[in-house]
């Protein structure tokens, strides 16, 4: 997503997860560590290696609605992450797994704030969130007041199956009330 994206998978020796969907990318001493770890229904291995290592979450020139690591947390939070189908590496279809909506997480950002420290580059505004500490502080709110994250529209219906746990999946169907 954007310029430091496609300039980060354009450097030799980075690394790249093969996530149909939500692929990291890595550069650096910890490159292959942290994308080792994402796999099709562990999309976001990446992010809870980094938070593991205590590394940090930079939000450059953009809002909470951008910070995927929000999406581990509600899957921290009890949240089921949603899956789709999609080819994979070898071509053939395969199961995913993916966050649902996130254009309600700016209504984390009175969380967010005390969190964050802050610096500008030009016009620009950059937030650095401590990933571990961010991932527990959201996780509790997220557990706590569930429908924090949904967005404007009162008939979404993913930020709905989020807030009631995410999908029933097959395995799930027996043991789950609707």
């Amino acid at each position: 997503m954007g310029a430091l994206a496609a300039e980060i998978v354009a450097q030799p020796g980075r690394y790249r997860g093969d996530h149909a969907l939500n692929s990291f990318a890595a550069v650096g001493p910890l490159a292959r560590r942290l994308i080792s770890k994402q796999g099709p229904l562990d999309v976001y291995g990446p992010l809870k290696e980094l938070a593991a290592a205590d590394g940090c979450i930079v939000l450059m020139g953009v809002g909470p609605e951008k910070m995927t690591l929000i999406h581990l947390a509600e899957a921290m939070a009890g949240r089921q992450l949603f899956r789709r189908w999609a080819n994979g590496p070898d071509g053939k279809p395969a199961m995913y797994e993916t966050g649902a909506c996130s254009e309600g997480f700016n209504n984390l950002d009175p969380i967010l704030s005390v969190l964050a420290s802050e610096a500008h580059a030009g016009e620009s505004r950059w937030r650095v969130f401590p990933a571990r500490g961010t991932l527990a502080a959201l996780a509790a709110a997220i557990r706590s007041r569930p429908e924090l994250t949904h967005c404007a529209d009162p008939f979404c219906s993913r930020c709905e199956d989020a807030i009631k746990g995410g999908p029933i999946l097959p395995s799930q169907r027996n043991t789950r009330s609707s």
